[in-house]
């Protein structure tokens, strides 16, 4: 009898171990299918915010540029300095066009967010991520409402308001119409609102550069982030 006992306690007890051993490996698989899920987010991720940390570092220097463009024409508006036509030209087409972020979320939203679990298994990568497309690049969304409605359809605006208009190399507006640029710089330099206008869009502009330096900053601290967690995983 004991040796029944002790025969179906064994039994038991194999079965148990089997049972456990059987969902262990199970949840291992699953673990090794979400890391390597999480792996090959994380890169495309990075992939992605190193494409837009460049993209962003551009937006930068082509902010800085116009600012510069801008501080001449300011210059020129006050005597200090003396701007021939063609660069006045290229310098009013300069401001009605600006440099944005275009970025590519379907990764984050189709391997992360929308994935149905967790796939990032580290909560501080989680955030980082999430942060950026979340927080971040939303609200670079607002800097380009400000770049294209504060400044640059506004200063257009301006511009022609105060009887201004744009020559082009492939149309050439002053030769077809016989009108004189120069008397038209001279005439739209002189008018109060757009003046004003000029000084808005280079204040403004300033802000705006700022918003997507610190954009880059976040960027680059999230790329670092996910490569220590890669080396390290």
């Amino acid at each position: 009898m004991n040796k029944l006992l002790a025969r179906g306690g064994i039994e038991i007890i194999a079965v148990f171990i089997g049972i456990s051993g059987g969902l262990w490996s199970e949840k291992q698989i699953e673990l090794n299918k979400t890391i390597k899920a999480e792996k090959v987010a994380l890169k495309s991720i990075r992939d992605e915010f190193v494409s837009d940390s460049t993209s962003l570092f551009n937006i930068v220097k082509s902010i800085e540029n116009e600012q510069e463009n801008i501080s001449n024409l300011l210059k020129h508006i006050s005597g200090d300095t003396t701007l021939s036509i063609t660069k006045l030209n290229a310098m009013i087409f300069d401001m009605m066009y600006f440099a944005y972020l275009t970025y590519d979320n379907s990764v984050y939203e189709g391997l992360i967010k929308g994935a149905g679990k967790k796939i990032i298994q580290e909560d501080s990568v989680s955030s980082a991520i999430s942060s950026i497309y979340e927080s971040t690049y939303k609200h670079l969304g607002n800097m380009f409402d400000m770049q294209k409605d504060m400044i640059a359809t506004r200063t257009f605006d301006a511009f022609i308001e105060s009887g201004g208009y744009l020559d082009t190399k492939r149309f050439s507006i002053s030769k077809s119409l016989n009108l004189s640029q120069e008397e038209m710089f001279s005439e739209a330099l002189r008018k109060k609102k757009f003046v004003n206008q000029i000084s808005f869009h280079y204040d403004t502009n300033f802000f705006i550069q700022k918003q997507y330096e610190w954009a880059l900053g976040k960027v680059v601290v999230a790329i670092g982030i996910i490569d220590n967690y890669l080396e390290n995983s």
